[in-house]
């Protein structure tokens, strides 16, 4: 595909590695390096997922312009001062937890499916590791979920369970495995793409989580179409330039019962007659939901 002259091609960033960038023009994955003009005058960083212009020059290809993104799964810089892009033009976010060995972090879990919302991206809800705990207290609070409309698939790598029904949900889209460390994000990929051969960690016996075997985010071509992108495991996520007003949109449930709320700028905490507040004492909004609400409300107010 061309853009900007006869020199020019289109292609899709799959991993950067040491200054150089792995680029899928369609045709093969060439690494090209960033052009020097294209860092002064534009201030977003070339990610994973990006669509990017290329043009040879000699023997070598560079980026010459970023084109503009959509549904980016981004979060906070360490330095909390800048926006740090984990994959670009995401279709769908695959939520991965297990039912054990780890434990689900359920903060985790609500961070990214409000992520996933507040950016306009698809999520699903991915309970792995069915064949250790069936049925485990812990996947039996997973099972809320899907009262909230999230799809939700079990998957097991040793019994095969879900295995099909996840391949299929995976084509044709850009989609990102996500969660916490140790979950199985790499084994289900290496499972449905074996040619992957991805990394796969042991889990911490110390403190039952998951060792990190994916340092950076990497894009793979999806045989079935698309691409998948394995994300590392992700201990620390704050949203990024999340405005607190928005934050209920991430929370379906709390979004509706806030509309009974004495003031339309309620924020569900300590004010009279709040709704929410009274849903959860009623049982009918999940005390834990509220609890992850109120942590992002935290984050997004304090960062602003």
């Amino acid at each position: 595909m061309t853009s900007g002259g006869p020199s020019a091609t289109v292609g899709r960033v799959l991993r950067i590695a040491g200054g150089v960038y792995h680029v899928d023009d369609s045709t093969t994955v060439v690494q090209a390096s960033l052009r020097g003009r294209l860092k002064r005058t534009d201030s977003r960083i070339v990610s994973v997922g990006d669509l990017v212009e290329l043009e040879r020059v000699g023997d070598e290809m560079r980026i010459v312009r970023l084109r503009s993104r959509s549904g980016a799964l981004s979060r906070h810089g360490v330095s909390k001062r800048r926006e740090q892009v984990i994959v670009a033009n995401v279709d769908q976010v695959a939520v991965v937890v297990s039912v054990t060995a780890p434990d689900p972090d359920f903060l985790m879990v609500d961070r990214l499916l409000a992520l996933a919302a507040l950016s306009g991206i698809d999520a699903f809800l991915v309970v792995n590791k069915t064949d250790l705990a069936d049925p485990a207290p812990a996947g039996s609070d997973l099972e809320h979920y899907a009262t909230l409309g999230v799809e939700t698939l079990r998957t097991s790598i040793e019994s095969g369970e879900g295995l099909e029904a996840l391949a299929e949900r995976l084509a044709g889209r850009i989609s990102v495995l996500s969660g916490q460390s140790g979950v199985g994000k790499s084994s289900l990929l290496n499972a449905l793409v074996p040619e992957l051969d991805l990394r796969v960690g042991e889990i911490s016996e110390r403190r039952g989580r998951g060792r990190h075997t994916t340092v950076a985010s990497a894009l793979y071509r999806y045989p079935a179409g698309g691409y998948v992108a394995d994300t590392p495991g992700l201990q620390y996520l704050a949203l990024w330039g999340l405005d607190p007003a928005e934050l209920p949109e991430g929370f379906v449930e709390i979004a509706v019962a806030g509309e009974g709320c004495r003031f339309a700028d309620c924020r569900h905490r300590v004010e009279p007659d709040c709704a929410v507040v009274a849903a959860v004492e009623g049982g009918t909004i999940e005390r834990r939901r509220l609890e992850s609400y109120l942590r992002l409300l935290d984050e997004a107010e304090k960062a602003r």
